[in-house]
């Protein structure tokens, strides 16, 4: 920073006017030259730097800036420049380091050839969505926004926006590859469209479209197609032509690093090349067939293994049985198998690095090989701190050990045995023994395998089973155990067994520790997200339901007024509901939106605000969650809870605010009249990924808008209302799809014919099924109940399938289970839902802090998110304890 403001500085020294002004805002710090007018949008430069170069890059850019009076931007340090430089960076954002704004197009060229010749010979990544200025510069360009908020698009997502010379709106997106608007002229070409002509496969020379492969790769391999790609390069399908056989073809860009050693793509590749070359003969990995290095990069050509990787493989045949995991007679031979490679491998003389079930093939046959060796070494030889969650030691260093791969071998144990990653090791184990333990109560597999995995995951390494004790599995436990006898007739099946339920003392603990840890992770004075989010949701709008500030404060609203929790938890609730409600507001008047939804649109968060408003007796607050619903629109293209006119309709109904009977007319409008009852696509030219689907699910579909008719119609006596919720359920019930006493629904009315069943509440059986009870019980429908009930059993058979989330997990069908006991009298469904908890306990963490908490989707973290991460996991756990309506579902 110093050296830019020196810089900058020296540059206007003895001029007249006002001097640069430099800043830092988060990960970005910005250079503006006196009198700086920002332009809407245009032609910007990126110019990139490998992190040993980075200063010096930094230092001449700023020269040039200066004396053109461009204003540019730079990463504010060297983890910023780490993330930018990353294997894991996105593609569309990979090797921009600093970003230039030039204040009219007239001088670009002259602009790009001083940058270019400044930073000549220094070494950088490419910028895989820009143009090179020329073959292997550092400077690049392409068209897009300078200034402007980015806009929530009607699916509630970040977005930055381009005005086209007519006015019209379009996304500035950041695709891997130059792909400007059709109408910017390329200011390197007068005349020439840089949008025309520049589609096809990028050779690393000249005015490509990046640094992607060749067709014909050193004359003789022909790439078919692209396997994945990242940051750090592609791999590729392809064909040896001289010899017909099929190959797989990995690309290293380089600079960029793969790890904290700051080791690169194209050095790692090399390594990986070598390990291949001493695991394939015995037939452990691929053979390698070539390295090839061009243009500054390098490509290894490998033999094509057919098979799945194991990660698909525990997918596919964890649905063969109702239990944990993979059944025993499948898992046995596959865990014998890794331990022979394993043990093979260390024989001779490696250690594999990143054992992780997505780098093991399994082949058709059974057998199985190891792909992506790059952190394979010899023991001792020193690694970089990388490796995959989950499977990668906490005793890991940076030299390699033959028993961290123990540890990673005992995870592929843990997914064979549950069906399931292992989350990280917490602060306590490296294995989740009460999730292990509730495994092996119904699994075989788990009851086999479970002493070894323990053995394997202990947390200091020096303590972990040997390979040469670990035995085969086969002899690991008994052959069979009996399993707790059942009850009376009312009890729950052997696949959902009562005493499997935790005892309250844990619950309690969850929901104490729960809203300790969102007090302490609660951000008030960040201006962008109140709790940090899961992965998928950080585009989205911090101040939804799904994944940001309202879906939390509508828990805590509730558990402040939970007379039944301790006073300190009650009062932490209280207290971080205000804080999270003040948030809201700020943020809101910040940023308006009049998205609709119940679930990303502010609907959801006009009802957070008007129940915290009640709790805290602010009527302030309540004028301003009242605001936010009048502002939102009762007629919208998308008809559904998550995003559209259903869910400001729930949101009506709950204010009282006299609007909902209009959301549900223009519900009425929009149905599409089928032979078995109405259905509610979304238009296909409407601005949304959901465009032309037609869903029957309760998030997105039939079943969320049956719903809320349904509500409306109780609420305001309307018969049509009525009579179309009871033709939804119709709907419904000719799309059920029956195995004796379970039901379950496609997600989409087109979806093809498929085994798999979806038993949650965005898609699946659940969501079906919270509708269908209450259509029984407003109506007394036989068949609504038949099915509400066949979908309780998928939920009963699927609770080892799901995450913990309330969108797609034991959360959200934990409280369909609940909704079933409360309305059928029936204890089985109460005692499913305490099964349900007792797998969210079992997937909870110990924190740095010793809270007990829930884990989120990603299995890896404490995410607070309602729709994806632990507030929702404890709204369930709250109504299991102490009863109460359905948080976003009862009125």
């Amino acid at each position: 920073m110093s050296t830019v403001v020196a810089t900058l500085e020296a540059a206007t020294a003895g001029g007249p006017g006002p001097a640069w002004r430099v800043s830092v805002g988060g990960i970005w710090a910005t250079a503006l030259p006196p009198l700086h007018v920002p332009r809407a949008q245009g032609w910007k430069i990126h110019v990139s730097a490998a992190a040993p170069a980075a200063a010096e890059v930094l230092r001449r850019v700023a020269g040039v800036a200066a004396v053109a009076r461009c204003a540019f931007k730079f990463a504010a340090g060297p983890e910023r420049l780490l993330d930018v430089n990353s294997r894991d960076c996105d593609r569309g954002s990979a090797g921009k380091f600093i970003t230039l704004y030039p204040a009219a197009d007239d001088g670009f060229p002259a602009l790009t050839e001083a940058l270019h010749a400044a930073t000549a010979g220094l070494p950088g990544p490419a910028v895989l969505s820009d143009r090179p200025y020329r073959p292997g510069s550092r400077v690049h360009y392409r068209y897009g926004a300078f200034t402007g908020r980015p806009e929530l698009s009607p699916d509630g997502l970040y977005r930055t926006m381009l005005t086209a010379p007519g006015g019209q709106r379009v996304e500035d997106v950041r695709r891997p590859r130059f792909s400007p608007p059709p109408w910017a002229v390329d200011p390197l070409g007068p005349g020439r469209a840089a949008g025309a002509g520049q589609a096809g496969r990028a050779t690393g020379s000249g005015r490509g479209t990046g640094p992607g492969p060749p067709a014909l790769l050193a004359g003789r391999y022909a790439l078919t197609g692209a396997l994945r790609r990242s940051a750090r390069g592609g791999v590729y399908t392809g064909t040896d032509t001289a010899t017909g056989a099929e190959v797989v073809v990995k690309q290293a860009l380089a600079h960029i690093e793969v790890d904290g050693s700051g080791r690169d793509a194209c050095t790692a590749l090399r390594h990986e090349a070598d390990m291949l070359a001493r695991l394939g003969p015995p037939r452990l990995a691929p053979l390698p067939r070539e390295l090839v290095e061009r243009d500054g990069q390098v490509f290894l050509v490998r033999e094509s293994v057919p098979g799945t990787t194991l990660s698909q493989w525990v997918t596919g045949h964890s649905s063969a049985g109702a239990g944990p995991g993979v059944p025993w007679p499948v898992a046995a031979p596959l865990a014998e198998a890794l331990l022979e490679l394993v043990g093979a491998v260390h024989g001779l003389g490696l250690v594999i690095g990143d054992l992780a079930p997505g780098n093991v093939i399994v082949r058709p046959g059974g057998g199985l090989r190891l792909i992506d060796l790059e952190l394979a070494a010899r023991p001792g030889e020193a690694v970089g701190p990388a490796g995959t969650p989950g499977y990668r030691s906490p005793g890991a260093g940076a030299a390699a050990d033959p028993r961290d791969d123990l540890f990673a071998l005992g995870g592929l144990l843990f997914l064979l045995a549950t069906g399931h990653a292992p989350p990280p090791p917490d602060g306590t184990s490296g294995v989740p023994q009460e999730w292990l333990r509730l495994a092996a109560r119904e699994g075989e597999t788990a009851r086999r395998l479970a002493p070894l995995i323990n053995g394997l995951r202990r947390r200091a390494p020096e303590d972990r089973t040997p390979l040469l004790r670990a035995g085969a599995p086969r002899e690991a436990g008994p052959s069979s155990g009996r399993r707790p006898g059942r009850g009376s007739d009312d009890a729950l099946p052997d696949h959902a067994l009562p005493d499997d339920a935790p005892p309250d003392a844990l619950l309690d603990r969850l929901l104490a520790d729960g809203v300790t840890h969102l007090a302490a992770t609660a951000r008030p004075r960040s201006p962008d997200r109140m709790w940090p989010t899961t992965p998928s949701g950080r585009r989205t709008d911090p101040c939804n339901v799904q994944h940001g500030a309202a879906g939390v404060l509508g828990f805590l609203v509730r558990a402040a007024a939970t007379r039944a929790l301790p006073e300190d938890v009650r009062a932490s609730a209280r207290t971080t509901a205000r804080a999270a409600a003040d948030w809201i507001v700020r943020r809101t008047a910040a940023d308006p939106a009049d998205l609709p939804g119940l679930h990303f649109g502010r609907a959801g968060t006009a009802w957070a605000l008007h129940d915290a408003a009640g709790l805290l007796a602010d009527d302030g607050l309540a004028a301003h969650a009242g605001g936010l619903a009048r502002r939102l629109p009762v007629r919208w293209p998308q008809p559904d809870v998550c995003h559209g006119a259903a869910g400001a309709g729930f949101m009506h109904l709950r204010l009282a605010t006299g609007r909902a009977g209009a959301c549900a007319r223009g519900l009425l409008d929009a149905a599409r009249r089928t032979s078995h009852g109405p259905v509610w696509p979304v238009p296909e030219d409407f601005d949304s990924a959901f465009a032309g689907g037609t869903h029957l699910g309760y998030a997105h579909g039939v079943a969320g808008v049956g719903a809320f008719l349904l509500a409306v119609a109780e609420a305001t006596g309307e018969e049509a209302f009525l009579r179309t919720a009871v033709q939804a359920g119709g709907t419904l019930a000719a799309a059920a799809r029956e195995d004796g006493d379970a039901a379950w629904w496609p997600q989409r009315t087109d979806a093809p014919a498929s085994p798999a069943r979806s038993a949650h509440w965005c898609g699946g059986s659940s969501g079906v099924g919270t509708f269908l009870v209450r259509l029984w019980q407003a109506t007394g429908d036989a068949r609504a109940l038949e099915l509400a009930l066949a979908a309780g059993e998928t939920v009963l058979r699927s609770r080892w399938r799901g995450t913990t989330a309330a969108c797609h997990g034991l959360a959200g069908d934990g409280e369909f289970l609940l909704d079933l006991a409360r309305a059928t009298g029936s204890p089985r469904f109460r005692e499913g839902a305490r099964t349900l908890a007792a797998l969210l306990a079992a997937r909870s963490t110990v924190t740095p802090g010793g809270l007990l908490v829930t884990l989120d989707e990603t299995g890896r973290g404490c995410a607070a998110a309602y729709g994806t991460g632990t507030a929702g996991a404890l709204a369930f756990l709250l109504r299991l304890r102490h009863g109460g309506p359905r948080l976003w579902t009862d009125l």
